[in-house]
């Protein structure tokens, strides 16, 4: 009785889910539409145009000049994702800016989906609210169609990661570790998955994810050469901690960054005045911060899981920590919110984590799913009248993720309540 009640709760979720699903996907395709300047997409579509030329895909101005040539902007943001991502990319070289957006626009909707459905499917076993809360959050998290609107790539990488780490359960470690590496080369953030598995001492996920990097950039070589490639690691690369991402003039200070470094900014913000980079103290204070969430999970994860359900906990706490660290996290990053979302959901259902997390966890999945929008304008009509007030609701989603990441690492530590508990990717 009681397992027949969770199915028909699993498909009324998933039903409702698909349901805001489609209206918010409607809502981001008129946007697209309408939109012909590609907004962040046309950093990966230049960046492919001006090394299939031969140029530099790392150099803000010849990706400009290629925008102005064409006549599509006046100036485009610049590239900073590894040189093999252009080689996922390279189909949008012979299209227009607007039309290869509007391909992406639905070629990473089919990803998204397929990163959620493979999400509840290899952790289908660890409770039936798994499944429903993944097809729910597919609805509620505005983060998703933002994602869409802005021409992200974070979705494809998601589904790499979801795959890595679906094989890596089953002990397809070389297949794993391949699909890890191919996200990797994609956006340099999943290494802290592979981190995950060095504690672990998955050694074979780990070398097969090395080993796919380097074949991926030796592939690469054709349309970016060595010295090119070595750019990126030496002078690109190293700016992300600094908050630079090869001269991105979009300020730390956005309203919608959500990341410990984002604090810091405004704590201790650079002599300058601009929100360019971080300063010293600041920069200093989130490699602090970075050291200590991997200090504090090499202490609690230091032990094998105990089942799937603190699989899943420890898995959740790595993806907020990919949230919580960088110097920019903004809303469509939001979805790999998904991982500890969907734990913690598991893990207060089946009792591993105690009642007094409902609320905690109950108000984070709130503010992550939350329109950033509608935050925004109840904080500025805050601020005149209770600023400290309306400083908390611009920091509810930082919030959210510190709350992610706390009860990931309570759910992923714990011991087994039951003995039906399943195995998590």
């Amino acid at each position: 009785m009681m397992r027949n009640r969770r199915t028909r709760l699993m498909w009324l979720a998933i039903t409702v889910g698909l349901v805001l699903h489609l209206v918010g996907l409607a809502g981001a395709w008129r946007e697209v539409r309408r939109d012909n300047s590609g907004r962040d997409f046309a950093s990966y579509h230049y960046a492919v145009q001006v090394a299939v030329e031969g140029g530099d895909p790392y150099d803000k101005a010849a990706l400009g000049r290629q925008a102005r040539e064409e006549g599509t902007r006046k100036g485009v943001h610049p590239f900073f994702y590894p040189p093999p991502f252009l080689l996922g990319m390279a189909w949008t070289a012979p299209l227009s800016l607007g039309d290869a957006y509007r391909t992406w626009f639905w070629l990473d909707e089919l990803m998204g989906l397929l990163a959620f459905s493979g999400l509840a499917w290899s952790w289908r076993r660890l409770d039936p609210v798994v499944v429903g809360s993944v097809g729910l959050f597919l609805g509620l998290l505005t983060g998703l169609p933002n994602n869409h609107a802005m021409g992200q790539a974070n979705l494809p990488v998601m589904l790499l990661v979801v795959g890595g780490l679906a094989a890596e359960a089953r002990q397809r470690q070389g297949l794993g570790g391949a699909l890890m590496g191919l996200a990797c080369m994609a956006k340099m953030s999943p290494a802290v998955f592979v981190m995950w598995w060095i504690l672990r001492r998955r050694w074979k996920a780990v070398v097969s994810s090395l080993a796919c990097a380097v074949v991926l950039s030796v592939l690469t070589l054709p349309i970016v050469g060595l010295e090119t490639q070595w750019g990126f690691f030496t002078r690109v690369l190293p700016g992300f901690g600094s908050g630079s991402y090869n001269g991105l003039t979009v300020g730390i200070d956005l309203f919608g960054n959500h990341s410990l470094p984002n604090l810091y900014d405004a704590w201790f913000p650079h002599e300058n005045g601009r929100h360019l980079a971080l300063s010293d103290t600041a920069r200093r204070l989130g490699s602090l911060s970075f050291a200590l969430l991997l200090g504090v999970m090499g202490w609690a994860f230091w032990r094998p899981p105990a089942d799937g359900l603190a699989r899943a906990g420890q898995l959740g706490a790595v993806a907020a920590t990919m949230l919580l660290v960088p110097v920019i996290t903004y809303e469509h990053h939001l979805v790999w919110g998904l991982i500890p979302a969907v734990a913690l959901v598991a893990g207060l259902s089946a009792g591993r984590l105690s009642w007094w997390w409902v609320w905690p966890v109950a108000g984070a999945v709130g503010f992550w799913c939350a329109d950033l929008v509608e935050l925004k304008q109840l904080s500025l009509s805050l601020r005149p009248s209770q600023p400290m007030l309306g400083w908390v609701v611009q920091e509810a989603k930082f919030a959210a993720l510190a709350v992610f990441f706390l009860a990931s690492v309570v759910l992923g530590r714990s011991s087994s309540v039951t003995s039906s508990t399943g195995s998590a990717s």
